[in-house]
């Protein structure tokens, strides 16, 4: 090699380096997202990301869910305590209502009923149809602050005023989970299902609340993500925030904090049509900001609210969409 020409050398290295594509990220964001007929989303309550993750207690998002979906590895809640979250991932704000769990009203909320845009009306206003599914809830359309296990800070849609909440199934927003269609074909665009305390791993006995939970997923939402795989429709698990059992923080989170209670990690797998399995970090990660995003762009909907500030400060854009987990077919 002594003997070859500088100029050749430099050549041979610019071809060598240059042969092979450096992965700029342009591929993913070519990437096609399938228009789905239907989105359920469930959203489960107060777990980390290793608490679920490989947890025997919880075979069913394990072994079907995880093994056959895409699992989020970065996905990260916005605050501390609960209700905000539920914000979040509805309008892409957590509409100031605070970091307390206190449902809104107009005495403490002057905007209240919130008029700003939400997936919900977003979805109505395109042509599309939402609903909301909420288990122990006593009646369509009541705004009741909680009664045995239901509890109204889950419900985001019903402190819109933009989100019909009528006092009949066709008029309202605001349903009880016995109304889930049998007929998965009867199902709105998007639905979001809100398990009640028990059945969304916050309450009752400890050890079982993960395991009890589980087993709720898969006699509930089984049937309809088996028939999803087939039918151009899509099944999305996420927790509103991890369990906050270290320092109890209370406020805005911060994925690049060290401290687990502050990053809030949170499980997130998305399943069922035209998904390719595996895990996925996304780049610095995603929220529940992002997962609206996506669910946006798929629809061609307008963006609602903002990433929240931390996350932006931490490199997760606020226009970010998921993109690699979907297949081209």
């Amino acid at each position: 090699m002594k003997n070859i020409s500088p100029v050749i050398l430099a050549a041979i290295a610019s071809f060598s380096f240059s042969a092979v594509p450096a992965h700029t990220g342009s591929r993913r964001d070519s990437i096609r997202l399938p228009r789905y007929d239907h989105i359920v989303i469930v959203i489960e309550e107060n777990k980390d990301y290793s608490q679920i993750i490989g947890n025997k207690s919880a075979p069913y998002i394990n072994n079907v869910l995880v093994k056959e979906g895409a699992n989020l590895t970065r996905m990260y809640a916005e605050e501390h305590e609960s209700e905000g979250n539920y914000m979040w991932i509805f309008s892409g704000s957590s509409q100031n209502v605070g970091h307390r769990d206190v449902i809104p009203n107009r005495k403490n909320n002057p905007g209240y009923p919130f008029e700003s845009p939400n997936l919900g009306e977003e979805l109505i206003k395109a042509g599309h149809t939402f609903k909301g599914y909420s288990e122990s809830l006593p009646r369509i359309g009541d705004t009741i602050p909680g009664t045995n296990d239901y509890a109204r800070k889950h419900v985001p849609w019903i402190s819109f005023a933009n989100v019909p909440d009528g006092k009949t199934e066709e008029t309202s927003s605001n349903l009880q989970f016995k109304q889930f269609p049998g007929d998965f074909n009867k199902l709105p665009t998007v639905s979001v299902v809100i398990p009640n305390l028990i059945d969304d791993m916050h309450s009752g006995k400890p050890s079982l609340r993960v395991k009890d939970g589980d087993e709720w997923l898969r006699k509930n939402l089984d049937d309809y993500y088996q028939w999803a795989k087939t039918h151009n429709s899509l099944l999305i698990v996420t927790f509103d925030e991890n369990s906050d059992s270290r320092t109890h923080y209370i406020g805005f989170t911060d994925p690049a904090s060290k401290e687990p209670d502050i990053e809030n990690r949170i499980p997130t797998i998305i399943a069922g049509a035209h998904i390719r399995h595996g895990n996925y970090a996304e780049s610095k990660g995603v929220t529940h900001v992002n997962l609206l995003r996506t669910i946006e762009a798929i629809y061609g909907l307008p963006k609602a609210g903002h990433q929240q500030m931390n996350a932006q400060k931490f490199g997760i854009r606020d226009s970010y969409v998921i993109r690699d987990i979907f297949t081209a077919d």
